[in-house]
């Protein structure tokens, strides 16, 4: 720490107006970010803490979160890595299916598969109702634990499906000529090789399970968690300090999931670099468990594209359950709704690319200036990652929405909350980058005469523009269709299209509310098919 603060103030003598750029960013990162959560910690007390054992919903509560996150996380990370090994590592039709089934929950409300579930599966669903003529009732821990497999295996998928790539081929022919069965190469070699992908996807979709506030709500039944308690406590009862104790109690076991995927996963390597590798092919498996697998991959490919397509159909049904003919009086109730979802372009827009330019400065600061304090700005840009997005909004709603700083109301306070928790995201991608560019091309700008801002700017920001652009468009993907994050610092004028959609499914309007989400899920996949195409053109390609 010494040496640090020794270091700090060399360059504060060295390059003054650098120094000058890094405090000012510390201020507001730690203004942002550290004060809203010491503001929600600040509402509670020992004596309301004590309480979270003593009173049965809470402590319910409290045990429902684990339990669903644990068996969420469990069949989540399951059907990623089943997905991840048949896209990888099998000749397989559909895959072109498959692809677009791991990206459609990303670029949609997670919420919406609860919304298709009670279509589909509710009192009068389609399947249960109509065509079974079965009473089921999916509200409760059952169908919320079969909504978050599908919401998030997906975000799973993303992280295995690298490491599954990646995963030495040759090593696994040795083990063969060794005399290794296929199950022991299988759980041997291949799995340990996968270990830190299925470990570091297994970590992601817990804390997305942890924080998941939309479908709970709007499938979770009498099944309570913190995340929804909170919310109850704090809008129904309003009782803050309970709010805050529920929503506190949430953030520990969040900050303990991000600090071992911080600590353990990702300080562990398991590259094998063999040489020539790339000319294998992966070892034949079993023909029946090739299209077993693709079998499985297969229903849950439909039951993906029957959630969308109940979405679609219900968008254009004059009365779901009742009155089935088709009608446009829904769209027309969404043309109503316009400011809505103009809010949340506006809002996605500012706050993706104020998260894109805040990433990319910090990025460079840390990655590329010795100030003494890097490590500190580190974990500023990546910390609102572990914050559940109730609990970021209780705490902006608690920090900015007083007579100190009074943004109450304002479409400021939800571009700045959105803003925070993308920056994590766009800094992760551009902290990336940049450390691919070596430190040559910097040293060959400053011997030609460039000054450190014009290196900047003309030199490596044009090299990361793909990243910039690729982090700005998955933030804006992000808030464009966020519930939790705004869900207690909007108001009449600041609403958004998540927050409607919730209204009308609490008004058991199921219509309005599936034509209002398509129109948000249809905007996200117009700006990534937009996108996709413009780096098309550009001989580049686009993932997220």
């Amino acid at each position: 720490m010494k040496e640090n603060m020794l270091q700090f103030k060399k360059k504060l003598r060295n390059e003054p107006l650098l120094m000058v750029l890094v405090f000012t960013l510390l201020t507001i990162m730690t203004f942002l970010i550290i004060y809203p959560i010491a503001r929600v910690v600040m509402e509670t007390n020992g004596e309301i803490f004590s309480q979270l054992w003593t009173n049965v919903r809470w402590r319910n509560s409290l045990v429902n979160t684990v339990f669903i996150t644990i068996l969420s996380t469990l069949s989540s990370t399951i059907v990623a890595f089943i997905f991840a090994y048949t896209m990888a590592r099998l000749d397989i039709p559909c895959k072109g299916l498959f692809r677009i089934v791991t990206l459609l929950p990303i670029v949609s409300p997670p919420f919406i598969v609860a919304l298709s579930y009670i279509l589909l599966f509710g009192r009068q669903g389609i399947i249960t109702n109509h065509l079974l003529g079965i009473p089921l009732d999916i509200y409760g821990w059952t169908g919320l634990w079969a909504v978050q497999t599908i919401s998030f295996f997906p975000y799973a998928y993303a992280v295995i499906y690298g490491v599954v790539k990646a995963a030495s081929i040759q090593m696994e022919y040795a083990a063969y000529n060794l005399g290794a069965t296929k199950w022991q190469v299988f759980t041997d070699v291949f799995l340990k090789l996968c270990r830190p992908g299925i470990a570091g996807g297994a970590l992601v979709v817990a804390m997305s399970i942890l924080a998941d506030f939309g479908n709970p709500m709007i499938i979770g039944g009498n099944f309570s968690v913190l995340s929804t308690e909170a919310y109850a406590q704090m809008t129904g009862w309003f009782d803050i300090p309970a709010a805050a104790m529920l929503a506190t109690t949430m953030l520990v076991p969040a900050l303990s999931l991000f600090l071992i995927n911080r600590l353990w996963v990702g300080k562990r390597s398991y590259v094998t670099v063999t040489g020539k590798d790339s000319s294998l092919q992966p070892y034949p498996i079993a023909t029946w468990v090739k299209w077993l697998l693709f079998s499985f991959c297969m229903f849950v490919s439909v039951v993906v594209v029957l959630v969308y397509g109940t979405l679609a159909y219900g968008a254009f049904t004059t009365t779901w359950g009742y009155d089935w003919s088709l009608t446009l009086d829904n769209m027309a109730y969404v043309v109503g709704k316009q400011q809505e979802i103009i809010n949340s372009i506006v809002y996605a827009v500012c706050a993706a690319v104020g998260a894109a330019l805040l990433s990319v400065l910090v990025a460079y600061l840390v990655q590329r200036k010795q100030f003494g304090l890097n490590k500190w700005m580190d974990f500023l840009a990546v910390l609102p990652g572990a914050i559940p997005g109730v609990f970021l909004s209780l705490g902006f709603a608690f920090a900015f929405g007083g007579d100190m700083f009074s943004l109450t109301g304002t479409s400021f306070i939800i571009i700045l909350a959105l803003m925070i928790w993308n920056l994590p995201t766009c800094y992760s991608a551009n902290a990336a980058a940049l450390q691919q560019i070596g430190p040559s091309i910097e040293e060959a700008s400053t011997n030609l005469g460039a000054t450190g801002i014009q290196t900047y700017f003309k030199v490596l920001l044009p090299i990361v523009r793909t990243s910039f652009i690729s982090s700005m468009v998955l933030a804006f993907l992000r808030s464009v269709t966020c519930l939790s994050v705004v869900i207690f610092i909007y108001s009449l004028k600041t609403s958004v299209g998540t927050i409607t959609i919730i209204g009308l499914l609490s008004n058991g309007q199921w219509g309005a509310a599936s034509a209002v989400t398509i129109t948000l899920i249809g905007i996200a996949i117009s700006v990534l098919l937009l996108t996709k195409l413009a780096f098309r053109l550009r001989g580049k390609t686009f993932e997220i």
